[in-house]
């Protein structure tokens, strides 16, 4: 049997070349409104899955910690994960 590990990505794109924007806005949009609804300030992810074919998205989880795919965030968006803050 396998473990997790062998099941992982090996390749992160970002931003993801096939989402339309106006759904990226949306998707980052419920993210911020999930996190203020809850007062969550700390570093975080909040993950979706996207139905392409409908044009909608699905909330799956929040994991509270720095995860394995924030350096691809970092290089993005120019800013260091760890130390972010939101005010």
């Amino acid at each position: 049997m396998l473990g997790a590990a062998a099941h992982q990505k090996v390749v992160e794109v970002a931003p993801s070349i096939d989402l339309p924007r106006k759904l990226r806005e949306e998707i980052c949009e419920a993210a911020k409104r999930l996190c203020a609804g809850v007062k969550y300030t700390h570093a975080g992810t909040v993950e979706f899955l996207v139905d392409e074919d409908r044009g909608e998205f699905f909330f799956i989880e929040v994991n509270p910690r720095i995860q394995v795919e924030h350096t691809v965030t970092e290089v993005v968006t120019g800013s260091i994960s760890s130390r972010a803050r939101s005010w």
